[in-house]
């Protein structure tokens, strides 16, 4: 299950070929985007018009978003915690997003190497 990351999609949006490569490259694969993900992309968008971020929605239409639910969440507090016994640090919203790809059992599609520290997650970089 290939869960893609912020700098994924964004990287989709502006046209940069590495994502656009990865997408060709995997063809007959399902996509799916963290419910965070689209918050910190929301995010980046706070100042545009519905209209926009209608737009927005429009272009990411083949993305299916995951729920952060109470089994995430779970998840989400033991990443945290390993993580804080190993000494590594990683952001909060990136500590949510493992949780939602790490408890179903998903592969995070990133290039922010932050994640390779989450013991239990794969990680493609593209």
């Amino acid at each position: 299950m290939n869960c893609l990351d912020s700098s994924f999609l964004i990287d989709y949006l502006n046209g940069r070929s590495a994502a656009q490569t990865f997408l060709d490259d995997h063809p007959t694969e399902a996509f799916y985007t963290p419910s965070l993900v689209l918050f910190e992309l929301y995010d980046g968008l706070v100042e545009h018009t519905d209209r926009m971020l209608d737009e927005f929605d429009d272009s990411l239409d083949w993305v299916t978003p995951m729920p952060f639910t109470a089994a995430s969440s779970r998840e989400a507090i033991k990443i945290k915690q390993e993580l804080k016994a190993n000494g590594t640090p990683v952001n909060l919203k990136d500590v949510f997003i493992a949780g939602t790809v790490r408890e179903v059992g998903g592969t995070i599609v990133t290039r922010d190497g932050h994640f390779e520290h989450i013991e239990g997650l794969p990680v493609e970089n593209y």
